[in-house]
């Protein structure tokens, strides 16, 4: 199966993953929530009864393929400055700037990133104002209270985490929608997006009927005529 494949089926399993917890610290204030293994013979989170919480098991696991990957499918790599880009490989790594590192050696990494086309995870925004006051505080020079609570402001905006704006795909003029296919309701058809086909003309060069029946839950041979159908109207249209 593909990374891209298993990258969805790795989504799914952990939005089905519970909240593993200790034994009982629903019940005491002594008893912390951080995940401890249950013990005792008649524990009944040990002996995994019906109605007790969850343990961890293998199941919950992710593919093995892609386990500690991010979710775009590259491999983390922190660095802490430029010389640490020459170990990075831009093909299949991406960078985390360490959180130690000041905002001037931040953009430094983020500029030589650029020139390097490798992806950085989690980009700083340097104001102007912010260089600006820092350059003023390395040269020694006094700085007013209402220039220094300027400065926390900004880095408290910094800090601040951004809400991510979900990028929607552009409908190609002509495509033709995937609930227009027999059998292929509006729920269907969100799954299908999801993994990237958006349309009766992707549906009909789809080749991996196995992969796309674990992932969206739908038998094979369903699909198969889905394919089909998807191929008769692209033939008619062209």
């Amino acid at each position: 199966m593909s990374e891209k494949r298993l990258l969805q089926v790795r989504k799914k399993i952990k939005a089905k993953k519970p909240t593993f917890v200790a034994y009982e610290s629903w019940r005491y204030k002594r008893v912390k929530s951080r995940w401890r293994a249950p013990k005792g013979t008649d524990n009944m989170m040990r002996l995994k009864r019906k109605g007790a919480p969850k343990s961890p098991s293998i199941g919950y696991g992710s593919p093995k393929k892609i386990r500690g990957l991010h979710p775009s499918g590259f491999e983390e790599v922190i660095v802490y400055n430029v010389k640490d880009l020459d170990k990075v490989n831009p093909e299949r790594q991406a960078i985390r700037i360490a959180n130690s590192v000041g905002g001037r050696k931040a953009v430094d990494i983020m500029d030589e990133a650029e020139k390097r086309a490798i992806w950085v995870l989690n980009p700083r925004v340097i104001l102007a104002e912010e260089e600006e006051l820092e350059e003023r505080l390395e040269e020694g020079e006094t700085i007013k209270e209402e220039d220094l609570e300027e400065l926390e402001e900004l880095e408290a905006a910094e800090k601040k985490p951004r809400k991510k704006k979900v990028e929607e795909v552009p409908k190609v003029a002509g495509e033709t929608e995937l609930t227009a296919i027999e059998g292929i309701s509006k729920a269907t058809a969100k799954k299908l997006e999801e993994i990237g086909i958006f349309s009766a003309e992707d549906l009909a060069e789809e080749t991996e009927i196995e992969e796309l029946s674990e992932i969206i839950e739908v038998p094979a041979e369903q699909i198969k005529k889905w394919v089909e159908k998807a191929k008769e109207i692209t033939s008619k249209k062209g």
